[in-house]
């Protein structure tokens, strides 16, 4: 999968762990020690995270990091 496929894919994903946890962005960066403009810029699929982020993030959602990133 290219880059820029990677990314929306996981934008896809992380839009729909937002609405089923019913979570702010803001309360997502607090919970996950991530900034929020970086939050913003993965939910609107311009970049891809790191591990250690998705790690970070699937945490807060209670979920596993594959769940972010396979199809």
């Amino acid at each position: 999968m290219e880059d820029s496929n990677k990314a929306e894919y996981f934008a896809n994903k992380l839009c729909l762990a937002i609405g089923q946890s019913n979570l702010s962005i803001s309360e997502i960066a607090k919970r996950s020690g991530l900034p929020t403009n970086i939050i913003i810029n993965w939910q609107q699929g311009k970049v891809f995270p790191k591990l250690s982020s998705l790690v970070k993030l699937a945490k807060v959602f209670n979920k596993n990091v594959s769940w972010f990133i396979n199809e």
